[in-house]
């Protein structure tokens, strides 16, 4: 079940200049898990996780977990086109 966000968050993607719209916060985990452009999860990172998977079992609104998505992005210096 997608928890959606109030506005989505643009990154880019592994590919230099691709762009990819998260919308969710379930799509903003399939994200970190599977399509993390760098090799470094630092707090943030492991924050944002917690979050995001605190949103799924209904204990955490869905833009908290969104601020915490993008503590880890800047942690792991992805770039933001639009948060």
């Amino acid at each position: 079940m997608a928890q959606w966000w109030s506005k989505p968050v643009i990154v880019e993607t592994r590919k230099t200049g691709d762009r990819l719209t998260i919308s969710s916060a379930e799509r903003a985990a399939e994200f970190m898990l599977n399509e993390w452009p760098t090799l470094e999860d630092g707090q943030a990172y492991h924050t944002a996780m917690k979050a995001l998977l605190a949103v799924q079992q209904g204990k955490m609104e869905a833009d908290e977990a969104r601020e915490a998505f993008l503590a880890a992005l800047k942690e792991g210096d992805i770039y933001i086109f639009e948060e």
